[in-house]
């Protein structure tokens, strides 16, 4: 009976919590792992916690020990099942569900918990990152527990002993956890000290105290990991500088993403607005939430652009979650009326762009590494045992997951393989195989072009938010599809090429030659094109094609085929090379430079500043060569990836 009139009193949350289930559940067994996850139990293969510690964790990961720490325990019983290990993370986003419920109703009223929970529950981000065995949804959930506890340590009539404890656990595990969740903890600790009561302060520091105690082992390892830099483009990385609207796009992807998430927001600024309006006092616990997120942001923000990038969607979902309930809380005088049509207004919005837009069910969570797998097995059950080999962006530890999954042996290298650590040895590798279809996972546009010259034509490209795999073939396929491999050409006239002798020439797709010699001077061309004038999309990639005439590697001596992106009158902002001797071929008297150019987040910026595209030769003096064809090309390189929180 009691249970019958619990339900009835919460069949709301019920009903929202059942539908978070729904969504996370239904693609349950379609789960791949990511990159990052794959990552993550890669090093979990160390034999004892020492050595988990010193090489899982503190010299080959930039996270904190927790997440870590718990796959190693966790794949020792149930091995690397995807189900298995992507439960516990799972399990934790639903409870993050209950629990932003339960906080809600706490500090404000059912109405907030209602519309909050809603968001959690169906919000295209925590959907994503809710399967992703990772740290992300563990921090959310770690956020609002300690929410709860420190909320109640300020704002309760009554504080027991158990909430100062509960206080210090959820902190270090926030601290355990990430390091942006353990910067939440920080923050939520410094803010508090501006509402925590006077008979309070004593108690609360000493556990303070004991969080800081429980930190301090793991300090050592922290220190070691800001030491080594980040995650940004500037020290090697791949993560640009954030925009300076990056706050609009991260509040946009939170209530959903795309139009919807652009509806979502508006609709909650007219509620906020008409809260203003008619002068309903804001409490100090919206103020020490909206504190909150704008503290934690501004210091990603500002750490970001002036030290190292690290602002990204996964990395903001903690103090997300106090934004969230922030926006929630001013819907808490709506009737219920109300507050049942605005929640199912969320979850058909959520719903609609998560399932019919960005494919929840079917593309969301295919993944590189997996597909790579897949569609090697397809090739050789379609052709036989031996007609397929692979080239995969991965490490050999990705590639042998799957090869256990299926139980079949690939015959593949990685780009970590010492085939492929110059042009010459992968050419000589290329040159040497004899399967007639070839498998790439993840290699880049100006790779596959020298892949295409042994493997010309296309049999097979599939492509999904997180998956890029191409299958080339030796022979011609009798439905080839080429627009991934050749594509349109930059221009549709003739390029011009000026020269510092003052010579002219103009090369086209079939081309003339360009000689070379001791007398041209040290940039013997240079093209310059407005960015704005390029045929290139966002996303895409620019390739660069050199073809040059010589029979001897020591006639290009050190010459360079360059790029550069910049500003009228400035230095440039972009700046790439390849070297001609690289790309020599012993076999053949013509060789071929490929020099590529990707449109990522900066490209946007490149066109609203009137960037200019500067193709270029940097010789040396001493040598001499024919150069017989230059084109550039662009190609559709997983444009979709880039995509996701469109």
């Amino acid at each position: 009976m009691k249970l019958i009139l619990n339900i009835k009193q919460n069949w709301s949350i019920l009903l929202i919590i059942l539908i978070g289930i729904i969504f996370r559940f239904i693609p349950l067994f379609n789960y791949e792992f990511s990159h990052d996850e794959l990552s993550g139990l890669s090093r979990t293969v160390y034999s004892s916690f020492f050595d988990e510690l010193t090489n899982g964790v503190k010299l080959n990961d930039t996270h904190p020990a927790l997440i870590q720490l718990f796959l190693w325990f966790w794949v020792k019983w149930f091995g690397y099942n995807e189900v298995a290990i992507k439960l516990p993370f799972l399990i934790c986003s639903i409870l993050s569900i209950w629990y932003i419920y339960k906080f809600c109703v706490e500090f404000f009223n059912k109405h907030v918990g209602i519309i909050a929970a809603t968001v959690v529950s169906c919000s295209f981000i925590f959907l994503v990152y809710s399967s992703y065995a990772r740290m992300y949804i563990t921090g959310v959930l770690f956020s609002i527990l300690l929410l709860i506890s420190i909320f109640k340590i300020l704002f309760s009539n009554e504080v027991k002993t158990k909430d100062y404890f509960l206080f210090a656990l959820f902190a270090a595990l926030c601290a355990y956890n990430h390091h942006l969740s353990s910067l939440f903890a920080f923050t939520t600790v410094g803010l508090s000290f501006f509402y925590i009561k006077k008979d309070r302060i004593k108690k609360y520091l000493l556990f303070c105290g004991l969080a800081i105690a429980v930190y301090l082992p793991h300090l050592p390892i922290t220190l070691y990991q800001f030491s080594i830099g980040g995650i940004g483009t500037q020290v090697g990385g791949w993560l640009p500088p954030p925009r300076s609207n990056e706050i609009y796009y991260f509040i946009k992807t939170l209530f959903g993403c795309g139009y919807s998430g652009i509806a979502v927001m508006i609709l909650f600024l007219i509620f906020i607005l008409n809260s203003i309006f008619k002068l309903n006092p804001i409490s100090k616990k919206q103020v020490f939430l909206f504190w909150l997120f704008i503290l934690n942001y501004v210091i990603i923000h500002l750490y970001s652009v002036y030290k190292n990038p690290i602002l990204q969607n996964s990395c903001l979902l903690f103090c997300g979650i106090a934004l969230i309930v922030f926006v929630s809380s001013f819907l808490q005088n709506f009737n219920n009326r109300q507050i049942a049509l605005f929640s199912s207004f969320l979850i058909l919005a959520f719903g609609f762009q998560s399932i019919r837009k960005k494919h929840l069910f079917s593309k969301v969570h295919v993944h590189e590494f997996e597909q790579q797998a897949k569609i090697y097995l397809d090739v050789t059950k379609n052709f036989g045992q031996n007609s397929s080999t692979g080239i995969f962006a991965s490490e050999e530890f990705f590639v042998d997951i799957y090869q256990k999954k299926y139980n079949e042996k690939l015959n593949y290298i990685t780009v970590y393989d010492s085939a492929y650590s110059s042009v010459g040895k992968l050419r000589n590798y290329l040159k040497s195989l004899t399967q007639p279809y070839i498998v790439l996972g993840g290699i880049n546009a100006s790779t596959t072009q020298i892949i295409k010259e042994y493997y010309p034509y296309l049999y097979l490209h599939k492509e999904d938010y997180f998956s890029n795999v191409l299958v080339l073939s030796k022979k011609k396929q009798a439905n080839e599809d080429v627009s991934i491999l050749q594509n349109k050409s930059l221009l549709n006239s003739a390029l011009n090429v000026f020269t510092d002798s003052k010579k002219a020439l103009t090369f086209y797709n079939d081309s003339t030659y360009f000689s070379l010699t001791s007398k041209d001077l040290k940039y013997p061309f240079n093209i310059g094109v407005p960015i704005e004038q390029i045929d290139l999309k966002q996303f895409q990639s620019l390739v660069v094609e050199l073809s040059y005439k010589t029979d001897s590697i020591l006639n290009v001596a050190d010459d360079k085929l360059c790029l550069s992106v910049s500003e009228e009158g400035k230095e440039a902002i972009f700046f790439k090379a390849e070297n001609l001797k690289e790309y020599f071929n012993q076999s053949k008297t013509i060789h071929t430079v490929y020099l590529e150019l990707f449109a990522g987040s900066d490209y946007p910026k490149w066109l609203k500043n009137k960037m200019k595209l500067s193709f270029f030769l940097e010789k040396n003096k001493l040598s001499h060569y024919e150069i017989v064809n230059f084109k550039v090309k662009t190609t559709d390189y997983s444009p979709t990836r880039w995509t996701l929180w469109d």
